[in-house]
């Protein structure tokens, strides 16, 4: 599995939570917040140790590879998990649509183009190429979504 993709399957299971036991509607402005701070470090996290894990098994380190998958799993799988139960991150699939498209949005029209024009102001060109390449992902990814929840709607 390339790491694309694994990173994908990652972030998509990480995602997944077997029901909300917290009323998330009931939650002070700031618990809000600090859960989601809380969930955008767990992802990254779990990704962040994918990687080192990637890393340490092309270097021939089985063992240092598990360590850095083991924890990357609780940081998805209990850690992550437990903080969308509690912000109540599930919805209808056409709810869950629109929050992905309005993402994939932002970060194709806006975060990625900003990203680019910064890096190439201050000379980093290769950089700036990437945030490009990655914006226009990111717009892929919205018409695959926009695509979905227009079936879904019956469009």
């Amino acid at each position: 599995m390339t790491l694309t993709k694994l990173l994908i399957a990652a972030a998509l299971a990480a995602a997944v939570s077997t029901g909300p036991a917290f009323a998330a509607d009931a939650l002070a402005p700031q618990t809000r917040e600090n859960l989601q701070a809380a969930m955008h470090g767990e992802a990254f996290a779990n990704l962040k140790y994918r990687r080192y894990a990637e890393v340490a098994r092309e270097g021939g380190n089985e063992t240092l590879a598990k360590l850095f998958e083991d924890s990357a799993n609780v940081e998805a799988n209990e850690h992550f998990a437990r903080e969308a139960d509690a912000l109540k991150l599930d919805g209808t699939n056409a709810a869950n649509l629109l929050d992905a498209m309005a993402g994939e949005k932002y970060e194709n029209k806006t975060m990625y183009i900003g990203f680019a024009d910064q890096a190439e102001k201050a000379g980093d060109l290769k950089t700036a190429a990437l945030f490009r390449q990655i914006a226009a992902d990111e717009g892929d990814h919205y018409a695959r979504y926009k695509a979905a929840h227009d079936q879904l709607a019956g469009k």
